[in-house]
């Protein structure tokens, strides 16, 4: 069974060369980097807070070591990926550090706002990590994760809810990104089928963690803010039908990859390259095709 995400979706999106050598030629090694060892950290770290919050108590929430989840979260992530390379180190000693300092503002303003975020009062946990597998077509299936999953008690809606971490936050082209936003609006469409909850009782919401702050900035910046994309029913059903797109080009009827041209593209000043580990690797030309 050829299981299919939301990442492989956006993958081939930007660039079906980069697809074909992860995915079908199976050649990568690790598509992990510092921002991704933090990203990862820095989630597991919000989440367990989460889980003690709700099934215990917020003062327990609050006397949870954070600063030391995050330290070995990130050292555990660091091992790992590095493990999977044939030479060299994801990222230095001096990232290391420099992103964990980042990391422990973020926690210390997100425990004092935490308020405007999370509330015990008319919500609970329904969930952390909750999984989403559903069949797409024979022999394929749709895999992902809800990072943290809410109910609003008032009218028994749910919130999906998706952290994402960012250098400086999204601008306004970040939040109008096409694929930044499907992401969430996929998780919607499948959390409801999987479900059998309707579309309309179900609301979604990005908190986007940011470790810079501008320093000369007019007015406070805070550290996490809220982003909720487009979702309504024609949205869920547009982003449904590219996703299924995707799966048919590239799968045939019994769930194999069909052979097909899978380009190299770039993008502009190769901005499809930054983190490729295929180009540092020689794999790649970075070239159009």
């Amino acid at each position: 069974m050829a299981r299919v995400s939301f990442s492989q979706y956006s993958t081939y999106s930007s660039c079906p060369q980069q697809y074909k050598l992860r995915y079908i030629d199976r050649l990568g090694e690790s598509s992990a980097n510092i921002y991704t060892i933090f990203g990862t950290a820095i989630h597991e770290t919000i989440q367990e807070f989460l889980k003690v919050m709700y099934g215990t108590s917020k003062k327990a929430a609050m006397e949870v070591n954070t600063d030391k989840l995050l330290a070995e979260w990130m050292r555990k992530e660091y091992t790992k990926e590095t493990e999977k390379l044939s030479e060299g180190t994801i990222c230095s000693q001096l990232e290391l550090e420099e992103f964990y300092g980042d990391g422990r503002r973020i926690l210390e303003w997100f425990k004092a706002k935490i308020d405007k975020f999370y509330t015990k009062t008319g919500f609970e946990l329904v969930g952390i990590e909750i999984p989403l597998k559903a069949k797409i077509k024979p022999g394929v299936e749709f895999i992902g994760f809800i990072d943290v999953v809410m109910r609003d008690l008032s009218d028994n809606s749910i919130i999906i809810i998706d952290l994402k971490t960012s250098t400086m936050g999204w601008n306004k082209y970040a939040k109008a990104d096409k694929f930044k936003n499907a992401q969430i609006v996929l998780y919607k469409k499948y959390y409801s089928e999987l479900f059998d909850i309707s579309l309309d009782k179900i609301k979604v919401e990005y908190q986007i963690m940011r470790r810079k702050l501008y320093e000369d900035a007019p007015f406070p910046i805070p550290y996490m803010s809220k982003h909720i994309p487009a979702n309504g029913k024609p949205t869920v059903n547009k982003i449904y039908t590219e996703f299924n797109n995707f799966v048919n080009d590239v799968f045939d009827d019994e769930g194999k990859y069909r052979n097909i041209n899978y380009p190299k593209q770039p993008g502009d000043r190769q901005k499809n390259c930054k983190f490729c580990e295929f180009g540092k690797r020689g794999l790649c030309d970075k070239k159009s095709s």
